[in-house]
């Protein structure tokens, strides 16, 4: 039926669906993940347009197709995006793509042959220019038994799916996103089992909820597009994330710049050039990997210079910098190493026998690695101001 939301608000709803589907198509289409997504939201966009009323005033006086027409070819959509999203949910339950493009290809013919049925028995409802709440009959029944049984279909599995990614989920963030989901499709399933309990009570003259259901159906569809487009719109929140530089490899890049900096300006034969892909913000892991080995080159070059610091200036520093005991560590080697890249820079002559105090590292990955780095990265600054500051 047509939608019931008001302009005010249904269209600033529809023009952002529109945008985020319009970058799904143009940055989410690199696999069969994406691609089911995305004609699952293009058939909701098409379905809620169908339903605006806007729209189908300009389709009535085009002579194009009647309101009814319309609404009920707005269902049809909503019968082919429900097939889509079957898809989808093969792919998620770890079927290949070959296996799913095979057997999803029924679930498209399934689809076809319902709306066919159900447009078939919409007729007489078309016909008087009637919804199917005010034209009633057990042909209308039909119609919604028909428009809803790939929406079952999809319901079971999506609570199937969402179920299993609950009890997989290891991250707060998964288990948000799981819950969510289980939320979502649980109101989904309300919502239909309603229209078709309430359409089969109202026939056998139990109950008289035209009224009530012309109101619920009115908006209920939108609402649904939006959680779908919400849960769209999260890889595109994700890659703008990423593009702005607020990802762990970016911000990490970023806090060992003044580190590594500092380091090349000292030990400048550490420093070496690779091309990069260009972005403003966000940092590649080849990028952080380049930052983390120059950094360590540059202190391996200078343990010749590094000396124990003198337990007074230390404590000095520790205290004037208000730094917790569970840093202590990496504030002392920041200091330490603040104090070489000086004497270095000094022209001072190298120690005997070197320390190798720097040189250690018990990380086994990139990011233990830089997790070290940034620890000592922390205190760098301070440390070289210290210096800088101390009498020689």
């Amino acid at each position: 039926m047509t939608s019931t939301v008001p302009g005010i608000i249904a269209w600033p709803v529809i023009t952002i669906m529109v945008m985020v589907l319009a970058a799904r198509f143009r940055w989410c289409r690199a696999n069969l993940y994406e691609i089911y997504f995305n004609n699952v939201m293009a058939w909701l966009l098409l379905g809620q347009l169908l339903r605006e009323r806007q729209i189908e005033t300009v389709l009535s006086r085009s002579a194009l197709m009647t309101f009814t027409t319309a609404q009920q070819l707005s269902c049809v959509a909503m019968i082919l995006a429900c097939s889509e999203f079957i898809g989808f949910t093969m792919l998620w339950n770890r079927s290949s793509p070959e296996q799913t493009r095979h057997s999803h290809r029924y679930y498209r013919l399934a689809a076809v042959a319902l709306s066919v049925a159900f447009v078939a028995a919409g007729t007489r409802a078309r016909i008087a220019g009637q919804t199917f709440e005010v034209s009633g009959g057990w042909d209308a029944v039909l119609a919604l038994s028909l428009y809803l049984t790939m929406i079952v279909i999809l319901v079971t599995r999506l609570l199937w799916m969402f179920v299993a990614e609950l009890i997989r989920a290891t991250e707060r963030r998964e288990v948000l996103l799981a819950a969510a989901g289980i939320l979502a499709v649980a109101a989904t399933a309300a919502a239909c089992l309603e229209a078709l309990v309430l359409a089969v009570s109202d026939q056998l003259g139990w109950t008289h909820t035209v009224g009530f259901r012309e109101q619920v159906h009115g908006s209920e569809f939108l609402w649904m597009a939006v959680v779908v487009y919400l849960f769209g719109a999260v890889p595109l929140a994700v890659r703008l994330h990423s593009c702005l530089g607020l990802d762990g490899i970016s911000r990490t890049w970023n806090g060992l710049q003044p580190l590594r900096l500092s380091m090349t300006a000292v030990v400048p034969e550490s420093s070496f050039e690779i091309e990069h892909d260009y972005r403003r913000f966000q940092k590649t892991t080849l990028q952080l990997h380049q930052t983390v080995i120059e950094i360590r080159d540059a202190i391996l070059q200078l343990r010749h210079y590094v000396r124990d610091a003198a337990p007074l200036e230390l404590a000095q520093f520790l205290q004037a910098h208000a730094v917790p005991p569970s840093e202590h560590g990496a504030a002392t080697n920041a200091f330490e190493l603040a104090h070489a890249a000086k004497a270095k820079a000094a022209g001072h002559g190298p120690n005997t026998p070197d320390q190798a105090l720097f040189v250690s590292s018990r990380s086994i990955s990139l990011r233990e690695e830089a997790a070290d780095l940034l620890a000592l990265a922390k205190w760098w600054t301070p440390a070289r101001a210290a210096t800088e500051t101390a009498r020689p």
